[in-house]
């Protein structure tokens, strides 16, 4: 109680100005970078994220980190650390997304949620003033179903799953009373803290069920979520390991088997289809002790193939890469996970494959050709020369060459989610579960390139251009 009314004296709550802006739309085909709460040098490397994206404007996901900003209860609010970053950003045309975190040592806490809805209030409201249009969308916490980024009372994941939402609906209000056409996200968005290896407490989807049951429905604009495949055991989002559902954050349309599905469902049954989930945090690491490693090669396969995943959903929104460089400072183990998640290392060289790679499936760009030991993954396309024609893996997992609206040739009914031009020679089909679906029946004969021709006519090719060893018979065109 005493903690209350400090808190209560120190952040007046003031009446903000409505914004008449219009909500800014987002989509899944936005993409925007989470840097962790480190803010050093970050303004100067937003060029670089910029020009990575091609005609595209990246969004950046901000750390308010509330302590900072008012470290006693007496301190006005000063964002003099955020500043210069997200005034660099507004002057790039790049929107902001500002996590409302964490908490203070005189409201609980840096890593508990506030006791204080004064002081909650508050710095809500001094942060939507202070920004103002500089900042278009504000997620409330990061991770809060983890105990170690939001603890509350006793600790129980009922009482903080209570306090959790009830700080999304002040944050909510205040937001709006003073950005009408900011988006507020809400949701837990990490694996939570299961009690065991088939009980998580925690989950993603039962916290945003217990909301909607609780009447929180109308308290948030988008669901915020972490869709991280299982990247510690190796695995790919249309490969999760399937035992628990928390563990593959992604994963294939199959509520059972992947946290992404599981809550759309939870948002679908309780008649909230319309609103979108945003990734914002989603990477793969290059390395990294305790992992199971990949190689380079692997980590790109599984980084685009995310992508096209995540934008072949009609229910997603923007999704944030985690991140653009390498963490400069990361605890006591440089060698950690953590520390590599990055597109370039921290001298800003880029991680390849992975960096050209990944480059080509956010900006949409198709080619002509599949090489040795690629894949067209799940809504993307190759696409011929003139432009006339593609090949598309669809959405539904049908695999289309088209000339125009055209059919040309197709495999459908198959549930494909990914087509690799094998090193052996043979174009192949598979469907999430891993299994062959589909396949040219070229094996052993030698490398090869898959190539659309400009006369429609879709062509395996050795390297040496000799013969044909398969085609779709579509020439003429």
């Amino acid at each position: 109680m005493a903690l209350a009314l400090v808190a209560a004296a120190a952040v007046t709550a003031v009446v903000l100005p409505a914004d008449a802006a219009e909500t800014p739309v987002f989509t899944s085909g936005d993409v925007g970078f989470s840097e962790g709460g480190s803010l050093d040098g970050l303004a100067g490397r937003l060029d670089a994220m910029d020009a990575y994206v091609g005609d595209r404007k990246p969004m950046l996901r901000l750390d308010l980190n509330w302590s900072a900003v008012q470290p006693a209860a007496t301190d006005e609010p000063r964002f003099t650390a955020l500043d210069p970053v997200v005034d660099a950003a507004a002057a790039r045309g790049i929107r902001v997304l500002l996590i409302l975190n964490y908490g203070t040592t005189w409201t609980g806490g840096v890593h508990s949620f506030p006791s204080s809805d004064a002081a909650w209030r508050g710095i809500v409201d001094a942060t939507v003033t202070h920004f103002g249009s500089k900042v278009q969308a504000y997620e409330v916490w990061n991770e809060p179903n983890y105990a170690r980024f939001g603890d509350y009372g006793d600790g129980s994941a009922g009482v903080r799953r209570a306090r959790y939402w009830q700080l999304v609906r002040i944050a909510h209000d205040r937001v709006h009373a003073g950005c009408a056409g900011c988006v507020v996200l809400a949701g837990a968005s990490g694996v939570g803290d299961a009690v065991s290896e088939t009980r998580n407490d925690n989950e993603s989807a039962q916290w945003l069920d217990w909301a909607y049951a609780n009447g929180y429905k109308n308290s948030f604009d988008a669901v915020a979520h972490h869709p991280y495949p299982a990247w510690n055991m190796g695995r790919s989002p249309s490969r999760p390991e399937c035992t628990t559902r928390w563990w593959s954050m992604f994963g294939p349309p199959d509520a059972k088997c992947a946290e992404l599905a599981a809550v759309r469902a939870v948002m679908v049954a309780r008649g909230d289809s319309a609103k979108k989930i945003w990734g914002t945090e989603f990477g793969y690491p290059s390395t990294g002790t305790g992992i199971t490693k990949l190689t380079p090669a692997a980590v790109r396969d599984n980084l685009e193939e995310s992508v096209r995943m995540w934008r072949a959903l009609d229910y997603t929104g923007p999704l944030f890469l985690y991140s653009f460089r390498d963490a400069a400072v990361c605890g006591p183990d440089p060698a950690d996970a953590e520390c590599h998640f990055g597109l370039v290392d921290t001298a800003g060289k880029p991680k390849q494959p992975a960096y050209d790679s990944l480059q080509l499936a956010l900006t949409d760009t198709r080619l002509r050709t599949l090489a040795p030991g690629r894949s067209l993954h799940r809504a993307s396309a190759l696409r011929s020369t003139d432009g006339r024609l593609e090949l598309w893996l669809r959405a539904d997992g049908n695999l289309i060459l088209y000339l125009g609206k055209t059919e040309l040739w197709k495999k459908v009914g198959l549930q494909g989610v990914r087509l690799t031009n094998q090193t052996d020679g043979n174009l192949v089909l598979f469907d999430g579960a891993g299994k062959r679906v589909w396949s040219t029946g070229a094996e052993g004969r030698g490398v090869s390139d898959l190539d659309l021709q400009d006369d429609g006519n879709l062509v395996l090719y050795p390297r040496d251009k000799s013969k044909k060893l398969w085609s779709t018979n579509t020439y003429g065109h």
